[in-house]
């Protein structure tokens, strides 16, 4: 067995408590302010329903139509081409992959967004599963000076 003494002031046994309890305060300030909205692509999401897909869009932000205004089914390429390598980074940068799923079949569904600030219309969000898991999504803005990007809301 082995022990270990020390001796400490009462002043500085304060201070060593004083300077724990505000590590722990900020510890849990932190985790509390990470706890928010869940990101993109954070962790393996099942989606195998309408209901479940349109609360998943739901809990990033979004207000949507709860029906999608268009459902596709596709074989993503093997190996990825160029067009779809530049839009796997922007999956990659909200947590998500293509590459695993290349060559297999995948549904993307697109619903109308509501709340996308400063476009009332035109706007939708696409949410790509194979098979129940979602694998990808954006928002596609349709008009004029289209654009599109990640599922995280501005």
């Amino acid at each position: 067995m082995f022990i270990v003494s020390a001796k400490f002031s009462p002043r500085k046994a304060i201070a060593a408590v004083v300077a724990c309890a505000a590590v722990l305060i900020l510890m849990i300030l932190l985790i509390s302010s990470l706890k928010g909205r869940p990101s993109p692509g954070e962790e393996l999401i099942t989606a195998a329903s309408e209901e479940e897909r349109a609360e998943y869009l739901r809990s990033l932000g979004w207000e949507i139509e709860t029906s999608p205004m268009e459902t596709l089914e596709f074989m993503l390429p093997q190996p990825l081409n160029d067009s779809y390598e530049e839009y796997n980074a922007l999956q990659k940068e909200q947590g998500f992959d293509l590459e695993p799923y290349a060559g297999m079949q995948v549904k993307r569904y697109s619903y109308r967004v509501l709340n996308y600030p400063n476009y009332p219309d035109d706007v939708q969000a696409d949410l790509y599963l194979c098979g129940d898991v979602v694998i990808g999504g954006d928002i596609l803005y349709c008009g004029d000076s289209g654009f599109v990007a990640t599922l995280v809301f501005p």
